[in-house]
C-alpha cells in the first residue's frame, strides 16, 4: 500500500512537471506571437491583428491558470483544463482562420500529443475523438454560414462554385482526421514503451535499492558485532576497575575498622583512667598547689627570697606544673563525662562574652569580637557551649605565641548559627589537620589531646558540626555551627 502511495506522487509529481514546463512554454511562444503580431500590424495597418491577439491572450490566460493549478498541487484539474482549454481555443482558431479545411486545423494535434503526459496513455484517442467532432463542427458550421469567418470565404461559395474544390476540401477534412488519430496511436505507442522503460527502471531500481539496504543490513550487523565486542570489552575493563575499586575500598575499610577498633581501645582506657584515677590525682595536687603557695607566701617575707632569688622561681614552677597536670586530669574528666546538653533558648553573645572572661588573653594578642546582640535565641546547653568557645579560644592564644590577631565572630548562615574563631597563628599543616578531632592525637610537647575531641563531641549532641580551615603561616578558623531550629531529641531533654 505503501509502494502503489509513493509510486502515485511520483507520477503525480511528473504530470505536474510536465504542466509547468509546457504552460510556460505555451505561454512564452503566444507572447512572442502577440509582440510579432503588433509589430506586423504597425508595418501594415490592414493586416488583421485583433482577433490573433485575442487568441494568443486566451492562450496565456489559460496556461497561467493551468501553471498554477498544477503549483497549487491540482494536477487532475490542471491536466484537463489545460487539454479542453486547448481545444476550445484552437476550435475557435480554426474556424476563425481558413476552416475545417484550412492548414490552421492540423493545430489540434498538440493537445492530442500532450494528452497521454498530462492526463494518461488512453486519453490520446478521446482527446483524438473529440477534437475530430468539433473539426465536423466546424465543418457544420461552415457550411450553415452561422457566424463570419476572419479568412477564406464561405463555405456555400466554395461549394456552389466548384465540385472539384468541394472534393479536395473533404479529402483535407478526413485526411486531418486520419492525422488525429495517427498522432494519438503514435503518443499512445511512444507513451506506453516509455512508461514500460519506467517499470524497467524502477524496478531495477528497486533491486538495486533492496541489494544496497541487504548491504547496509549487513554492514550493520557487522558494526553492531563489533560495538557489541566493545561493549563486552568495556564491561570486562569496568568489572576490573570494579573490583580493583572494591578491593581497595574493602582494604580501607578494614584498615578503617582497625583504627577505629584501637581508637575504641584507647578510650576504653581513658575512660577507666578518668573514672578510677582522676580524682585520686586531684586529691595530692590540690594539697602539692596548697603547700607550694604557703611557702611561696612565707619565703616571699624573709631574707631567703633576696638571698636565694630562684626558690621563689622554683615555686612558681610548682605551681604552673600542678595547673598544667589539673589540666590535663579536667580534660580527661571533660571527656568521660560529655553527656547529652540540656539546652535552653540562650543568646550566643552572652555565651561567647563568658568564655572570652575566662581565658587570659596576652597583651601582644589583639582581640575583636563581633557578635550582634539581636542574633536569634538557639536552643543550647551554654555551660558546654562555653566550653568548647574556651578550648577553641585557648588554641588560638597557644598558637601565636609571639601575638597576633584573635577574632571571634558569628553570623546565621542558611539554617545555622555560625560561630568563627580566628588567629594569625602559625596555622596547621594538610598532613595532620585531618586528624585534629581524634581522641589523643596532638602537636603539642603538653596536653594529651582531647580538648578539640570534646568540642566535636559536643556541637555533635547538638545538632551541629565544627570545621576548620587553615594555613601554614596563614592562621586558622575554626567555625562552630548551630542549627537555628533545635531537634525534637535536644528539646525533650530540657
Amino acid at each position: 500500500m505503501s509502494q502503489q502511495l509513493v509510486l502515485h506522487k511520483e507520477e503525480m509529481g511528473r504530470k505536474a512537471g510536465a504542466i509547468r514546463t509546457l504552460s510556460l512554454s505555451l505561454i512564452a511562444a503566444a507572447s512572442v506571437g502577440v509582440v510579432s503580431i503588433v509589430i506586423i500590424w504597425l508595418i501594415s495597418r490592414d493586416y488583421t491583428a485583433i482577433p490573433m491577439i485575442v487568441v494568443a491572450v486566451a492562450l496565456i490566460l489559460t496556461s497561467s491558470l493551468s501553471n498554477w493549478s498544477a503549483r497549487a498541487g491540482q494536477v487532475r484539474f490542471a491536466g484537463y483544463f489545460f487539454i479542453i482549454s486547448l481545444t476550445v481555443i484552437y476550435s475557435i482558431a480554426t474556424y476563425s482562420f481558413g476552416g475545417a479545411a484550412g492548414p490552421i486545423a492540423v493545430i489540434f494535434f498538440f493537445p492530442i500529443l500532450i494528452a497521454s503526459v498530462i492526463i494518461g496513455m488512453k486519453s490520446t484517442f478521446f482527446v483524438a475523438t473529440i477534437a475530430s467532432i468539433l473539426l465536423l463542427g466546424i465543418l457544420g458550421i461552415e457550411i450553415l454560414g452561422t457566424f463570419p469567418q476572419v479568412v477564406g470565404g464561405e463555405w456555400k461559395e466554395i461549394a456552389e462554385s466548384s465540385t472539384k474544390e468541394l472534393l479536395l476540401t473533404y479529402i483535407a477534412v478526413v485526411s486531418k482526421l486520419i492525422f488525429f488519430y495517427l498522432v494519438a496511436f503514435l503518443s499512445w505507442f511512444v507513451a506506453s514503451r516509455l512508461d514500460l522503460s519506467y517499470q524497467n527502471v524502477r524496478r531495477y531500481a528497486a533491486e538495486l535499492q533492496t541489494a544496497n539496504e541487504k548491504l547496509q543490513a549487513s554492514e550493520e550487523e557487522l558494526r553492531t558485532s563489533n560495538e557489541e565486542l566493545r561493549a563486552t570489552e568495556e564491561e570486562l575493563r569496568v568489572s576490573n576497575e570494579e573490583l580493583e575499586d572494591r578491593v581497595k575500598e574493602r582494604t580501607a575499610e578494614l584498615e578503617a575498622a582497625n583504627e577505629q577498633l584501637v581508637r575504641s581501645e584507647k578510650l576504653a582506657v581513658i575512660g577507666q583512667l578518668a573514672g578510677g584515677v582522676g580524682h585520686e590525682l586531684r586529691n595530692p595536687l590540690g594539697a602539692i598547689k596548697n603547700a607550694a603557695y604557703y611557702v611561696k607566701g612565707k619565703v616571699a617575707k624573709s631574707k631567703l627570697a633576696q638571698q636565694e632569688p630562684r626558690v621563689v622561681e622554683f615555686l612558681q614552677i610548682i605551681d604552673d606544673e600542678v595547673n598544667s597536670g589539673n589540666k590535663i586530669i579536667s580534660d580527661l574528666l571533660g571527656f568521660s563525662r560529655v553527656g547529652k546538653p540540656a539546652v535552653s533558648p540562650s543568646r550566643i553573645k552572652k555565651v561567647v562574652e563568658d568564655a572570652v572572661a575566662r581565658v587570659s588573653i596576652p597583651e601582644n594578642i589583639e582581640l575583636t569580637e563581633k557578635v550582634d546582640a539581636n542574633l536569634p535565641e538557639v536552643e543550647l546547653d551554654t555551660a558546654q557551649i562555653r566550653q568548647v568557645l574556651i578550648n577553641m579560644i585557648t588554641n588560638a592564644v597557644q598558637a601565636m605565641p609571639e601575638g597576633g590577631k584573635l577574632v571571634v565572630d558569628a553570623n546565621v548562615n542558611d539554617s545555622f548559627l555560625e560561630v568563627m574563631v580566628t588567629d594569625t597563628g602559625y596555622g596547621i599543616s594538610g598532613e595532620v589537620i585531618g586528624r585534629i578531632f581524634d581522641p589523643l592525637f596532638t602537636t603539642r610537647a603538653k596536653g594529651i589531646g582531647l580538648g578539640l575531641a570534646v568540642c566535636k563531641s559536643v556541637i555533635e549532641r547538638h545538632g551541629g558540626r565544627i570545621e576548620v580551615e587553615s594555613g601554614v603561616g596563614k592562621g586558622t578558623t575554626f567555625t562552630m555551627k548551630l542549627p537555628l531550629k533545635v531537634k525534637a531529641d535536644l528539646v525533650a531533654q530540657r
